[in-house]
């Protein structure tokens, strides 16, 4: 964990979890480690399962896949790398939400309701969300504001540049992943609905089915109360030539950021597997869905008896997976999900969309929430056994 320095304007104290239910006696512009310094465990968790093949191997379409998964980007040295992408002019997606809270903040800030929480998911730097916390701050609309993510030092760095501007938006940094965070969130005594943004293109950004999925899933375990609702913004880009200069500018960045990724794997198994000159990293641009795809290729044997891992020369490993979906396949994984639409609005000067969208009010909270419970108690069961069989083998 990095050092933390506090400064006399805000404190950015980092504080467990203890399962009080109270927030009230903490001050704003703390982070809260809601499971964040477990991250080396989960982080270990998600390799076994998509690139390490543990149990059977990971098919997400139907298809057996190696990936790596997008959490490993996340360290210091990956964020400041994403930070220098948000910036690149080629990389039109994050100045094109910023645009779309500068023209429509209002309108959007007008569906959350006083005593809200708003839920942040992979927060970053908290610049793009910023012009919408000015704007409910002008509306002086109380709301409680979590800014939810894994990288410690983002969060401390957020905190320190909102949380003490505001009277009417307290804001809390959330070190934790989506589904530790939620468990926070469910055992707080906050009664207002809540507010889940998902801004970056995160939900919905897979393929179809998994989508779908992956959305009924939150839907059913976070949207429990008549009034929660979600803010989920997707790139619907066509144009092959804007999709490609979006990740491959002159500087190499998203090349770098990928590479610092796999790098960070060895660190967290614990052994060497990965070194870049083994491998070559290249982009791939398919339609029909329109994704951009980094694919690492072996460039010679890559062996590692300790973790079981055998790469044949020319083998591949998928990585950042970005799918660009239009308002009609989004209202179809909606629809598919479960969710109602309340409302969309469209980027000025680009081909990105957010949509307001609810759980239908006739469906069973209750039963959605044990549903939830059921299920997070058979995957922490199971995360268990394999971290049980994995200190077997050592042994």
């Amino acid at each position: 964990m990095s050092d933390l320095k506090n400064t006399q304007e805000v404190q950015c104290s980092v504080i467990s979890d203890h399962g009080d239910g109270g927030i009230g006696d903490l001050t704003p512009g703390t982070v809260i480690d809601a499971g964040g310094s477990n991250l080396p465990f989960m982080l270990r968790s998600l390799l076994e399962e998509k690139l390490l093949w543990s149990d059977d191997p990971y098919s997400p379409n139907g298809v057996a896949q190696r990936l790596l998964p997008s959490p490993l980007l996340s360290d210091k040295e990956g964020l400041a790398l994403w930070d220098r992408i948000n910036r690149s002019p080629a990389y039109y997606q994050t100045e094109g939400e910023i645009e779309l809270f500068h023209q429509y903040g209002a309108n959007i800030a007008g569906y959350v309701k006083a005593g809200s929480v708003v839920v942040d998911l992979g927060c970053g730097d908290v610049r793009k969300v910023r012009p919408f916390l000015d704007i409910l701050e002008a509306q002086r609309k109380p709301v409680w504001y979590f800014a939810l993510d894994l990288c410690h030092e983002s969060l401390t760095r957020a905190m320190s540049s909102v949380g003490n501007v505001y009277k009417y938006v307290k804001c809390f940094g959330l070190w934790a992943t989506f589904d530790t965070g939620l468990d926070f969130l469910n055992r707080l005594s906050l009664d207002g609905p809540r507010f889940f943004m998902s801004l970056g293109s995160i939900f919905g950004n897979d393929h179809y089915s998994q989508a779908v999925a992956r959305l009924r899933e939150w839907k059913n375990k976070a949207l429990v109360k008549p009034n929660d609702a979600m803010l989920l913004t997707m790139d619907a880009t066509a144009d092959p030539d804007v999709i490609w200069r979006s990740y491959h500018d002159d500087a190499g960045l998203f090349e770098k950021f990928i590479h610092n990724g796999y790098r960070q794997t060895n660190e967290v198994l614990g052994c060497e597997w990965y070194r870049d000159q083994d491998w070559e990293l290249a982009g791939v641009l398919k339609s029909n869905p329109h994704v951009h795809i980094f694919v690492l290729q072996a460039m010679r044997d890559v062996r590692c008896p300790v973790l079981g891992l055998n790469f044949s020369k020319g083998q591949q490993i998928d990585c950042y997976e970005a799918f660009k979906y239009g308002p009609n396949v989004m209202r179809q994984q909606f629809a598919d999900a479960g969710f109602k639409e309340k409302a969309f609005w469209k980027a000025p000067n680009c081909d990105i969309y957010q949509y307001l969208i609810t759980a239908p009010s006739g469906e069973t909270t209750i039963l959605r929430m044990w549903m939830h419970v059921a299920r997070e108690k058979l995957r922490k069961l199971r995360e268990c056994f394999r971290e049980a069989s994995r200190l077997a083998q050592c042994y």
